[in-house]
């Protein structure tokens, strides 16, 4: 019977053996693949302070705009909202008397044209008879004078149609520059005068951001510096922009002047009034550690990490390190402390990623 267990024995255990076997290489078999990453390598760059602030947008030409003589108005050719280029009539004046003045003295003109002709013709044949002796001595001298009497009513005459010329031009009033009408003040069959606005103008083409700055930045900045815009009129879009002018009257309560930037792209759809996010560019002559903003795993306590490449007997693994970060900018981040240069970390793939797993660079 002994005898008879000792084979049993001898049997179960090498399937047992096999068993255990089988176990360990299914296990094997059944762990996940190194999850692909995209990494970078840690550098050393110049630090940026980057500031975000607040500004207005205006523009250097927004004018009310009057006649330049009184008169009823007879025509309105544009409303509030439309574009207008720069010479567009924009109204009429009665002008039935100034086109009756202004005929008269072109009538008068044409008289006293007719009358220096005749004068120079008399002068001329006054010319020919002294030269033959014949006539009185002083006959040509009074032609002389007849002629430059003539001629200076000729003269005036045209002043005169001159005057009433421009008279009557400024019946019509011009629009001085390209722009959008923002108002309109006048009516059909209204009696204005010069200094009453009658149309509001706006140029829609040289537009500018006012906005206060902490005097601190003052010396940092300097007229043609490059700076940046975003609009709430066009989500997800940076605007080229520069500096046009430093104001350096401060504001002493709040201790900031005011910085004037000029957008560098024309025909925004954007208008007076409207707001704006200026983004400042600030260096701070120091140089450190930084990461893309997409290696940093940011937590609920405030922790920072990032996931750093270690090669562990010829095998990619990822370890957990906690870094001190410090001003952000241009899509990357200062880091303090925790990484050094050259280091690679991890930019893509880190948001479930496990300390001492094995990972295989993306392509």
């Amino acid at each position: 019977m002994g005898r008879f267990r000792h084979r049993i024995d001898a049997v179960r255990l090498p399937i047992f053996a096999m068993l255990v076997a089988g176990a360990i290489q299914s296990t094997a078999y059944a762990q996940p693949p190194a999850p692909p990453v995209e990494t970078e390598t840690v550098t050393v760059a110049p630090v940026v302070k980057q500031l975000e602030i607040s500004g207005t947008v205006s523009t250097p030409q927004a004018s009310q705009i009057s006649t330049s003589v009184e008169g009823l108005v007879s025509e309105i050719h544009y409303d509030s909202g439309a574009r207008v280029k720069r010479g567009d009539v924009l109204l009429n004046l009665d002008a039935e008397l100034q086109e009756a003045a202004f005929a008269q003295a072109e009538a008068q003109t044409k008289r006293a044209a007719a009358e220096v002709k005749d004068a120079k013709r008399r002068l001329k044949i006054a010319e020919t008879l002294a030269a033959r002796n014949y006539g009185p001595k002083n006959e040509k001298e009074a032609r002389e004078a007849e002629v430059d009497i003539d001629q200076a009513a000729l003269e005036a005459a045209k002043a005169e149609q001159k005057r009433r010329a421009a008279i009557l031009e400024r019946h019509e009033l011009h629009a001085p520059f390209d722009g959008v009408i923002s108002e309109r003040m006048a009516e059909v069959g209204q009696w204005v005068e010069p200094g009453t606005a009658a149309f509001e103008l706006v140029a829609m083409d040289k537009f500018r951001i006012d906005l206060p700055v902490p005097q601190d930045y003052f010396a940092q900045l300097q007229k043609g510096t490059e700076v940046a815009l975003k609009f709430d009129a066009l989500p997800g879009e940076t605007i080229p922009a520069e500096i046009g002018a430093l104001i350096p009257v401060s504001d002493p309560d709040a201790r900031t002047f005011t910085l004037r930037v000029l957008p560098l792209r024309k025909n925004l759809p954007i208008a007076p009034g409207m707001s704006a996010q200026v983004i400042l560019r600030l260096h701070t002559g120091q140089e450190d550690v930084v990461v893309s903003r997409d290696a940093l795993i940011r937590y609920p306590d405030g922790r920072v990490t990032v996931w750093v490449l270690e090669d562990e007997d010829g095998e990619t693994k990822v370890k957990e390190r906690r870094v001190d970060i410090g001003l952000a900018f241009d899509n990357l981040v200062q880091i303090r402390s925790g990484l050094k240069a050259g280091e690679r970390v991890v930019v893509r793939g880190n948001e479930s990623l496990r300390d001492g797993q094995s990972v295989r660079l993306a392509s």
